[in-house]
């Protein structure tokens, strides 16, 4: 799901209470909308990897009598954990504070430093015990305060079988997101090859955390939180359980990465996906690159997701180099997912004579009209990329605003201080 960019403003939209705000409390106006639970759940990656990787059926051309198959899988290999295949305490480790790795996981590949031999701590914290500081401390004190120390042993043979058997590198994905707003604490990317890789990454991603929390779903329109006036009914919401994705790691060139929206069952719009660079080789291909996205919706995204009972929904595809066209992800049609070069009032008041695909004809072909297709035409166009906030610490940023975000000043700031390796 995008996992993708989270819009901080709804999660402050409260559905429980019809209490206007007062001018002070009152937050800016969406633009977007807010998807059904059941749209949500249909996103999951457990909701719809098994249809993409498993596709066995066949379509007939009744006007040449041909036999057209279809690929069989359009997605990227992954490997789903959940219910009795994770473990019974996993979702307290991820919600737990600090950053420390659980016992006897593998050591990081990418980013942590080598420990002294003599360390068996394979862990990060944010609390490490140091046994030269506060030595007057009641003993009893330091048990009470010590952090829980999870061990998923079974997990991290999962995890190392699944590096293993998809090349020696895979993409952790929980029920919607993957921790894309976390790859600076592993060497700028989210590519994993150890357990230790991946439970730092999921630690480290707010992203993620919204899923653990289920906030995808308490933010739909139609989610009861369990309260009600009724006095005869009690409501209960039943949320789903927590999924662990593993997915094989791809060397993905990310300006043929394509997010294409979908109203009622129609291709709507098409964006490219990262908009924040040019790639001028687009100009020119653009209009070859929508005919091989329009066709593989049709032919094979339309009627095949959800069953075809969700009209209204955002998927991500790539184009390869051999013109196959493969399934990233899918994500609700809701404010929560980035519009890219869109504007979410423009895809709400798109003419729907246009677009309306709502036709039980089966003539799917008469159906095919063109989306709008943009790119990032020139550099002028380039958008900033909603994943820079996350690339520095809190407080670095934090600093940077007391300097009014000059950055002159503040790099002059950061001269005058001390470096560790100036420290005695």
């Amino acid at each position: 799901m995008a996992e993708d960019e989270h819009n901080p403003v709804a999660s402050m939209i409260d559905f429980t209470t019809n209490t206007e705000a007062s001018p002070e409390e009152t937050v800016p106006p969406l633009t977007g909308p807010f998807p059904l639970q059941t749209e949500v759940l249909a996103c999951q990656m457990s909701s719809w990897y098994p249809t993409f990787s498993n596709l066995q059926h066949e379509e007939t051309n009744e006007s040449t009598s041909l036999t057209k198959k279809k690929r069989k899988n359009v997605t990227i290999a992954t490997i789903i954990l959940q219910g009795d295949s994770l473990p019974n305490d996993f979702q307290d480790y991820l919600t737990s504070d600090g950053v420390r790795l659980p016992l006897g996981a593998t050591k990081l590949s990418s980013c942590a430093p080598n420990e002294s031999k003599d360390n068996d701590d394979d862990g990060w914290s944010s609390d490490e015990n140091d046994e030269n500081s506060d030595g007057d401390d009641n003993n009893e004190n330091d048990e009470t305060d010590a952090p829980k120390q999870f061990h998923f042993p079974e997990l991290n043979e999962q995890i190392t079988a699944a590096v293993e058997d998809m090349g020696g590198a895979i993409i952790p994905k929980l029920n919607w997101s993957t921790p894309k707003d976390a790859g600076w604490v592993n060497g700028g990317s989210i590519k994993c090859q150890t357990p230790g890789d991946v439970y730092l990454l999921l630690k480290s991603s707010d992203f993620c955390l919204h899923d653990v929390l289920m906030q995808s779903l308490k933010e739909c329109k139609d989610y009861c939180n369990d309260s009600t006036t009724d006095e005869t009914t009690t409501t209960t919401q039943q949320l789903p359980p927590l999924q662990l994705s593993l997915r094989k790691w791809c060397t993905l060139y990310p300006s043929m990465e394509f997010r294409c929206f979908v109203r009622r069952h129609g291709l709507l719009a098409i964006s490219q996906r990262n908009h924040t660079q040019h790639y001028p080789h687009l100009m020119q291909d653009w209009p070859q690159i929508q005919d091989v996205l329009v066709d593989f919706f049709y032919d094979y995204v339309r009627k095949q997701f959800a069953d075809g009972t969700i009209e209204n929904y955002v998927v991500d595809l790539y184009l390869d180099k051999k013109d196959r066209v493969w399934i990233l992800d899918f994500n609700p049609w809701s404010q929560s997912t980035d519009s890219l070069l869109f504007e979410w009032s423009e895809l709400l008041t798109m003419d729907d004579e246009e677009v309306d695909c709502d036709d039980d004809s089966g003539n799917d072909e008469e159906l095919r009209l063109l989306p709008d297709f943009r790119i990032v035409e020139t550099n002028q166009q380039v958008r900033q990329d909603p994943l820079a906030s996350y690339r520095a610490p809190i407080d670095t940023i934090d600093l940077a605003s007391m300097v009014g975000g000059d950055a002159k000043q503040f790099e002059e700031f950061m001269k005058q201080c001390q470096k560790p390796s100036e420290m005695q």
